[in-house]
């Protein structure tokens, strides 16, 4: 057994390890006396460090620095193509795939697609997550020379999730309840598994990789099938004492607003949501607005949000109306968050984002009009449709970055 002192020396040099490592992920290429002058702590005990993790593999020398006025420094970087990581977003609409380097770049991906065609509740098993990982795994081992640099497994999952037990509370539009997926997926393939939320991983992947990168606070709102934010706040998630902190897509933004499936009335889902667009689409083409979606198909019930924002781009009124309608709603509750938690930067991913030449004017004049000082920027995501994908591998990096030996030493039994 460690004595205490040989124990707390060891947290001594993983936390000094974990400042350094931190340090360099925020500059392409840095140098051992640039460290010096960004972290307290002397230049043997940066050294020492940078050895250790050299050794790891977690950074590596790249081109000579620039002289001021000596010999030319050294730089380093981290090693992006060391350790590889698996990311699966379990999105109401869509399940991603991928596995990246330690730099969030991609090397292999793999798409599922949710048919809703059937009604607003889909039989998505477990099992079609692991099928999916399964997928993505082969890709990557008939295209990687080496497969054993894998050291983990995060995930983003719809709905509620407990990530200190690895479990889905409840996720309404799979019918989920009391799933234990971060088991699942360690039993049956044996990597270290983190499972989160799906809108809190996709901000976690614009504050590591996209837009968001330096912001101590940041909220990320996803605008799809359902509303939700992630809150990025002194550069840690903000979870709430219950794990509820975001819930953006039920606050009330139209007092006499559509029932929502929460039993409320007036929710921000029932008037930004995608199947809330299609629906207001549906409602008054019932009622005699002309539109060309209706030649764009059979019955009513084919038209989505997708289809909304093409006829918009098609130059159909009703469909531009709609979609301007649903950004201004989005942009009061977006203003809402801001009131509250004063963000630098809001990013908005989710479908309804990609109709971004029609939402965002809107959603902008609403803010503007409900913010009490003037707003901080709004744009969409940087990384598309795989933030969240991307953003779950950030689950595994966290800890990697935060005590890389001791990571290390675990992952690799």
């Amino acid at each position: 057994m460690l004595s205490l002192e040989n124990s707390d020396n060891r947290s001594v040099r993983e936390k000094n390890r974990s400042q350094i490592l931190q340090a360099i992920k925020m500059q392409e290429a840095i140098s051992r006396i640039e460290l010096s002058g960004q972290i307290d702590l002397n230049p043997s005990t940066i050294s020492r460090a940078v050895n250790d993790l050299e050794e790891m593999n977690l950074i590596r020398e790249r081109e000579m620095g620039e002289s001021s006025g000596g010999r030319r420094p050294v730089l380093l970087g981290i090693n992006e193509s060391a350790y590889h990581i698996i990311g699966v977003d379990i999105g109401a609409t869509k399940i991603i795939a991928v596995i990246t380097n330690i730099q969030g770049e991609i090397l292999e991906k793999y798409y599922y697609r949710i048919d809703y065609s059937q009604g607003d509740v889909v039989d998505i098993s477990p099992e079609l997550v692991l099928e999916c990982l399964e997928r993505v795994l082969k890709q990557y081992q008939r295209n990687q020379s080496r497969t054993d640099r894998i050291i983990g497994i995060g995930v983003g999952a719809h709905g509620l999730v407990d990530k200190d037990r690895g479990k889905v509370i409840f996720a309404p539009n799979f019918g989920w309840r009391d799933i234990y997926l971060q088991r699942n997926i360690e039993e049956k393939f044996g990597y270290k598994t983190i499972i989160d939320n799906d809108v809190r991983v996709m901000a976690l992947g614009e504050y590591w990789f996209g837009y968001g990168q330096n912001c101590d606070c940041l909220i990320c709102v996803n605008a799809g099938y359902g509303i939700g934010s992630g809150i990025i706040f002194n550069g840690r998630v903000f979870r709430g004492h219950r794990s509820l902190a975001g819930e953006i897509g039920h606050t009330t933004v139209a007092e006499d607003g559509p029932r929502c499936n929460c039993g409320d009335y007036g929710c921000l889902e029932t008037v930004a949501s995608g199947p809330a667009i299609a629906k207001m689409v549906r409602t008054r083409i019932k009622r005699g607005r002309e539109s060309i979606i209706t030649e764009m198909v059979y019955d009513m019930s084919q038209i989505t949000g997708k289809l909304v924002f093409q006829a918009a781009k098609e130059g159909d009124d009703l469909s531009r109306q709609v979609l301007e309608e649903a950004g201004n709603y989005l942009g009061i509750g977006i203003a809402n968050l801001i009131n509250i938690m004063d963000p630098e930067l809001v990013l908005v991913g989710g479908g309804v984002s990609r109709a971004e030449d029609f939402v965002f004017a809107s959603l902008r004049q609403a803010v503007t009009r409900k913010t009490m000082e003037k707003p901080p920027p709004i744009s969409p995501v940087k990384q598309g449709e795989e933030t969240g994908a991307i953003g779950s591998t950030v689950l595994v990096l966290e800890e990697l970055f935060q005590a890389p030996e001791s990571f290390l030493s675990e992952v690799r039994g």
